[in-house]
């Protein structure tokens, strides 16, 4: 049973596998549009999503993806929509990770060879797999949670260089592209982990 199917089956939920890079058996088709990441995320339900630097139109998704250097730009942005000062702007960008550029393609919802796991899981999905980890681990999960490049950043590509669960409540581009509905959280961690959670 593959890391996807696992967390489908201990934890419920749809769980969605991303790969960074190239697809090995080359599955999946690209976007037939530019999206977001998050929107991908939701949409790759039917079938893998490739992703490129021209099919993702999110200023956030791009940087966080490594596909985007210009923070400036992305701080006015973040900024002039949240109604905040661009010091804060630039100090919660500066904090929210990157993948290092090199990658050509993304792949949202690969389900052979994933780097990461994400899921929109309702609370107690999220509680059953905390507890999961602790008793695994020992001692609480130590997290950042941010609501800002929610999906991409916070989760998605913080997960892949932690190898920590990583968690949000979303944002709002998140949430209104990504169909994440008002009882649910993101929720991601390195395919890596997937089986160790039931080592003792």
């Amino acid at each position: 049973m593959n890391e996807v199917r696992l967390l489908e089956k201990q934890f419920g939920g749809r769980w969605c596998g991303v790969k960074f890079g190239s697809v090995p058996n080359g599955r999946g088709r690209l976007a037939t549009r530019p999206m977001h990441f998050c929107e991908a995320v939701a949409a790759s339900g039917s079938g893998p999503i490739i992703l490129s630097r021209h099919l993702l139109n999110c200023p956030g998704g791009r940087r966080s993806l490594g596909w985007n250097d210009d923070d400036e730009t992305v701080a006015q942005a973040m900024a002039e929509k949240a109604e905040m000062e661009i010091g804060i702007a630039r100090v919660i960008l500066s904090n929210t990770p990157r993948l290092n550029a090199g990658i050509d393609e993304v792949t949202v919802g690969d389900y052979d060879s994933p780097d990461v796991l994400i899921s929109c899981a309702q609370p107690q999905a999220a509680m059953n797999l905390l507890r999961q980890w602790q008793r695994t681990h020992g001692g609480p999960l130590r997290t950042e949670v941010s609501g800002f490049l929610s999906v991409c950043g916070a989760v998605a590509v913080r997960a892949h260089m932690t190898d920590q669960i990583c968690i949000s409540f979303g944002c709002p581009d998140a949430r209104e592209h990504g169909a994440i509905g008002r009882d649910r959280l993101v929720i991601g961690l390195n395919a890596r982990r997937v089986r160790g959670l039931w080592e003792m």
